[in-house]
């Protein structure tokens, strides 16, 4: 029987293209364990696959993974409104040749939370980024991808900001209805992407202000 799934979360898992970095949590763990995955693809409304995620300095995913493990996945749906998706599935099968490949079952329904309320380039939590090593230099940004460790952090080109370097630490500034969150968080890595400098974050501290960004961005399931 296929998934009673609607027309709605259809279009949404649609938008999902093939080589979409994506966030695999394992949930069924005394602690949740999040991965960096691939989508791949989808066999129509069966079954979904993913790149078997790497292991990193924190986690060996080696036989981590099996056959019946329930994951949540989670991504970034840029166009038209910027949105978080989350759905949860059960992990069919797993191969390691001639790719290391999670196939899990389709979705049964979707989880949505909007970044923005109105249409834009990009979608992204709106920042002030501020660096903690230079007085007088700050810019706006937009955050993306967020994880409890960092995210990653986009600066239009015509920000007078020239590119922050590698390991450098800066302030992330996030306005909330009810008060401005201050991140700390330390450059790893620098790239060119579209009409952005990206840069990829390391969060430097994991206190309670991180927990209100991520409770207020990041769905849960």
């Amino acid at each position: 029987m296929k998934p009673s799934i609607s027309s709605a979360d259809i279009n949404a898992l649609l938008c999902l293209l093939p080589n979409t970095e994506a966030d695999m949590q394992l949930i069924a763990r005394a602690q949740p364990v999040r991965l960096r995955t691939t989508y791949f693809g989808t066999d129509g409304e069966q079954c979904l696959l993913f790149r078997y995620p790497a292991s990193t300095e924190l986690v060996n995913t080696t036989h981590l993974i099996e056959p019946d493990t329930q994951v949540v996945i989670r991504y970034v749906l840029d166009e038209p409104y910027g949105e978080v998706v989350a759905f949860k599935v059960r992990v069919l099968k797993v191969i390691y040749s001639p790719l290391p490949m999670v196939i899990t079952s389709f979705p049964s329904v979707l989880q949505k939370l909007g970044l923005r309320s109105q249409k834009r380039a990009i979608s992204g939590v709106p920042v002030e980024v501020v660096l903690d090593e230079q007085e007088n230099r700050e810019a706006e940004g937009l955050i993306v991808d967020i994880s409890k460790n960092g995210c990653k952090l986009l600066i239009p080109f015509k920000t007078v900001l020239q590119v922050i370097q590698s390991e450098e630490k800066i302030t992330l500034c996030v306005e909330l209805a009810e008060r401005t969150l201050l991140i700390a968080a330390r450059v790893k890595n620098v790239r060119i992407e579209k009409e952005f400098h990206a840069y990829g974050m390391q969060f430097e501290d994991d206190d309670n202000q991180l927990e209100r960004l991520l409770e207020r961005y990041m769905i849960t399931l």
